[in-house]
């Protein structure tokens, strides 16, 4: 009977790789696998860059207004109510309507902002869009005594014809003229209607001031000084407490009811000024000051809209 026996165990013969074989069988699969893997991560990384693009083209727009500073409370407080309700981002800046006007031609402002009328040559170069209008007030400090004065009067504080206070019944102080400097609107105003020429208002001013802030300022800290200032800048500064006050002209009050029916002899427009047609922010602007929300918010700042 034959015996089963065991062959010899030899450790150098050749035998099958068994790992080698798993490895040929599993391959594919996991090549599968990664490409699986690889389409998933793509299809999320895609919308992704998509939507990041996206984000970045739709960067807030910021719109630029430069010039009169009489306008700057209009533009601010339109600013204020068209960043909380649609996003906008507006920034003013003051300067003078002269570099309003500059800034628009060279485009370097999204809007321009002028405080009188345009020249022939501006009107041909750009489009001006009116706001609304403003009183031009007479101011002195609280502690001055007059009660008014006339247009003549104001030739002769301006030309150095009359220089005491006692001329007009008040103390016995020197009169300190204050002027707009060049370039603002205020000063090219208040030169028309007085009828004085520009070597009067540059040889007989003792101090020259930039916008309606550093004039009430100037003012508040003159006792015996008197200037020109936008009306409601008047009337919100010293509503704030600083020692400021109107006095009448021509015996008629400097309040807005008199300003609105033009009573008030001495008033000027607000314009808005574009090189081009308006677009996109700058439309939403000009749009929203000429509706019954924004002419709300320019009678609030005490000056009158345009109806």
């Amino acid at each position: 009977m034959a015996l089963l026996t065991a062959a010899p165990y030899d450790r150098f013969a050749p035998r099958p790789n068994k790992q080698l074989r798993e490895t040929r069988s599993l391959r594919p699969l996991q090549i599968m696998r990664k490409l699986r893997t690889l389409a998933l991560a793509t299809s999320l990384i895609a919308p992704a860059a998509l939507l990041t693009n996206g984000c970045q083209r739709r960067q807030t727009e910021q719109v630029v207004v430069t010039g009169a500073s009489t306008l700057y409370p209009i533009v601010q407080m339109a600013a204020e109510e068209l960043r909380r309700t649609k996003g906008l981002d507006v920034m003013a800046q003051g300067g003078g309507s002269t570099r309003g006007f500059e800034d628009c031609i060279a485009g370097r402002n999204s809007l321009g902002a002028m405080a009188r009328e345009l020249t022939p040559e501006e009107k041909a170069r750009v489009i001006a869009f009116p706001i609304a209008y403003d009183g031009v007030g007479i101011v002195v400090h609280a502690s001055n005594q007059i009660v008014g004065v006339t247009t003549e009067q104001l030739r002769q504080i301006y030309r150095k014809q009359i220089t005491n206070w006692s001329d007009f019944g008040g103390r016995n102080d020197r009169i300190v003229v204050v002027h707009k400097a060049e370039g603002h609107a205020l000063r090219e105003v208040f030169m028309k209607y007085t009828g004085l020429t520009p070597d009067e208002m540059t040889r007989h001013t003792d101090v020259t001031a930039g916008d309606n802030a550093q004039v009430i300022r100037v003012i508040a800290n003159t006792s015996h000084a008197i200037g020109y200032v936008s009306l409601g800048e008047v009337i919100k500064a010293a509503e704030a407490g600083q020692p400021v006050r109107l006095v009448k002209l021509n015996g008629v009050e400097p309040v807005m009811e008199n300003v609105t029916s033009k009573i008030y002899p001495l008033f000027h427009p607000l314009y808005l000024i574009s090189k081009g047609e308006p677009k996109g922010g700058s439309r939403v602007l000009l749009d929203f000051l000429r509706s019954a929300e924004g002419k709300a918010i320019i009678r609030q700042g005490n000056y009158v809209p345009l109806e």
